[in-house]
């Protein structure tokens, strides 16, 4: 594929898959470290804090057992326990009984946890403009995501294009 300038298609060749995954890894990794700066120097929250949290927050009941974040992250559970036992200790998130089965438990934010999720993420949303908006148009953007949500589909770890 030749790219101009400005990003557009002017020819399509087979690409080089592995500058391809690569340039896509190092964006990760460089998104990554940016917010989570941005993070722990304006709300004393890691990125790795921040995800439990907003998975936990985003679902339905606003509450998930530990099991249902892990799979949420991509993480083991027991990976997903101890980073949950480390937001609980932090105050940010409260254990409390299953209804549904009484011998587990749910993960839910607790007051703190909220305000602190909600001001961190404007703080995310804020340095993602900044990367985003620099380079790629709403509609790219849009784009973009519908084709990262399709390839996460096609690797097992998606459910929607």
């Amino acid at each position: 594929m030749t790219l101009t300038r400005d990003c557009e298609i002017v020819s399509v060749v087979q690409p080089n898959r592995i500058e391809w995954l690569s340039d896509l890894v190092r964006l990760e990794i460089t998104l990554w470290n940016r917010i989570d700066a941005r993070l722990r120097d304006e709300h004393d929250l890691s990125l790795s804090f921040f995800w439990p949290l907003y998975v936990v927050e985003r679902s339905p009941d606003g509450s998930l057992r530990v099991g249902e974040v892990a799979t949420s992250l991509g993480l083991t559970v027991g990976g997903a326990s101890k980073i949950v036992d480390r937001i609980e200790r932090a105050g940010l998130l409260r254990r409390e009984p299953d209804a549904a089965d009484r011998r587990a438990s749910r993960v839910a934010l607790t007051d703190a946890g909220r305000r602190k999720l909600s001001t961190a993420s404007e703080t995310y949303e804020a340095e993602m403009a900044t990367v985003l908006d620099a380079a790629l148009s709403p509609d790219q953007q849009h784009h973009m995501h519908c084709l990262v949500r399709c390839l996460l589909k096609s690797a097992g770890v998606g459910d929607s294009c």
